[in-house]
């Protein structure tokens, strides 16, 4: 025998959702999720044609035979890039402004056009304050969103913590190799967090 949850989960699946009020203890059948989500969502002109193309008012996926078995795992691109980064961090100078690296190139900063085939001189009030470690910053949440969160394999906050992970991982790899050297030194890294963090060799 079929349960009224099982039913709403299997109904859901198959994408046949029917949301309606809830008055006192009476509801019509919903997904649990569903009196969760914003009306932009439930009335976007791209469920019908999610539905036509895939039977499902569920996204697709680009990579659905994984979205299930790593979904809650931290990803390694995440990982990798957040140390990867923090590196980079190690060597450049993270409170460098871009614009002027870029005008004494002939060049300026740039955005994407709303249709995405050109690019547009970037106009926003900040564009004289764009730092390398804002760059930076951004840089290792593409990686890593890019791959695990828009392809539907990884939850956000996987994605986020793996980034800190690898974090953590380059700090303790830099720390030790700093002992290694001969020179005296002191660097200041801004992490992800915005606190900081100091490889030293001195002490």
């Amino acid at each position: 025998m079929v349960s009224q949850v099982d039913k709403r989960s299997a109904d859901a699946t198959r994408g046949i959702w029917s949301f309606g009020a809830c008055e006192k203890d009476k509801c019509e059948s919903m997904p649990q999720a569903a009196a969760a989500l914003h009306s932009d969502v439930l009335n976007s002109a791209v469920l019908p044609i999610v539905s036509a193309n895939y039977g499902s008012y569920l996204l697709p996926q680009a990579f659905r035979k994984d979205r299930q078995r790593i979904r809650a795992i931290r990803p390694v691109t995440g990982t990798v890039g957040g140390a990867c980064i923090t590196v980079l961090k190690f060597f450049f100078n993270g409170s460098q402004k871009i614009r002027p690296l870029l005008t004494s190139g002939g060049r300026d900063v740039y955005e994407p056009s709303t249709d995405g085939l050109s690019l547009n001189t970037y106009t926003g009030a900040d564009r004289n304050n764009l730092d390398l470690n804002g760059e930076l910053n951004k840089l290792a949440y593409n990686i890593s969103f890019g791959h695990g969160i828009h392809a539907g394999i990884h939850f956000r906050s996987s994605t986020y913590w793996s980034i800190l992970l690898g974090e953590q991982v380059a700090l303790g790899v830099l720390q030790d190799r700093a002992k290694a050297y001969n020179e005296p030194f002191t660097i200041n890294i801004t992490k992800f967090d915005g606190h900081h963090a100091t490889i030293t060799n001195q002490g």
